[in-house]
């Protein structure tokens, strides 16, 4: 017997006010399937993790065998970095003492400043900041632009470097005047070779190695100039013969030649 075909109607017309019986997956299932399926894999590798541990560190820890150097340096050589980092090499690479090195490092006569940084996954850089070396100061040490005093072994290959002298804890200032002084003889052609700060704050000069200079402690800027222009105003065969010049005067100089000839020279 063939069904109805007004009940076929009226069943589907059921069917569609009420929904049928065999529904997709709502979205919130699916979200919940996919966190299922991603804790699943998270707890696999942790577990791959936890075997694999110790090789897994020893790989991702690998010691520094490797040094990457800036050798663009004048004073210090790759050999001396090389002996003094030795003991820190092959340490692993997050182990690796970073400070230990800089410390080391900085403590080298020449170097000013050192950076140190980790490369991975075997490696470090090493970047330094030399000391320039502008004087001596008195015989066993040198002087940076800042006055600083450092003291390395090879002190005697500079002699030819002008000497400056002073009381002790007083480099800073007499640096300081130093590059002033050489500054104001530029434009004469004078050399300041030598510096000397006296105990009562005197300054001595030396120019060109040879030509002493009193200046005194009052009106130091003064007096240069008129020294200078003096100097400037001269021949070049009288000015090659003085040997030493006395400004502590108000308004003259006394210059003395090589042949021992004092002279008076009144500036007004």
């Amino acid at each position: 017997m063939r069904p109805d075909p007004s009940d076929i109607a009226a069943r589907r017309m059921r069917n569609a006010r009420h929904g049928s019986s065999a529904r997709p997956l709502k979205p919130k299932d699916g979200k919940q399937f996919t966190l299922f399926l991603v804790g699943i894999a998270l707890v696999a590798s942790l577990t791959l993790l936890l075997q694999n541990r110790e090789g897994i560190v020893e790989y991702v820890n690998r010691p520094i065998t490797k040094v990457w150097m800036d050798n663009q340096w004048q004073q210090v050589s790759e050999s001396e970095i090389g002996h003094m980092i030795t003991a820190y090499m092959g340490e692993g690479f997050f182990r690796f003492d970073v400070a230990g090195v800089k410390e080391t490092l900085e403590q080298h006569a020449w170097i000013e400043e050192a950076s140190v940084k980790r490369i991975w996954p075997d490696s470090l850089s090493l970047q330094l900041v030399e000391r320039v070396a502008i004087a001596r100061w008195g015989q066993s040490q040198l002087l940076n632009q800042y006055g600083e005093i450092f003291q390395p072994d090879n002190v005697s290959k500079f002699l030819a470097l002008p000497v400056l002298a002073g009381p002790e804890d007083h480099q800073v200032e007499v640096m300081k005047q130093f590059q002033f002084m050489s500054q104001l003889f530029f434009s004469s052609g004078l050399r300041l070779s030598g510096l000397t700060l006296s105990n009562r704050g005197s300054w001595d000069l030396t120019l060109n190695d040879s030509m002493q200079i009193a200046v005194g402690k009052e009106k130091v800027a003064e007096r240069l100039q008129r020294f200078i222009d003096f100097y400037e105003g001269q021949p070049m065969e009288q000015t090659s013969g003085i040997s030493s010049v006395d400004l502590r005067y108000d308004n003259g100089i006394a210059i003395r030649n090589a042949r021992d000839e004092l002279a008076e020279v009144a500036v007004r």
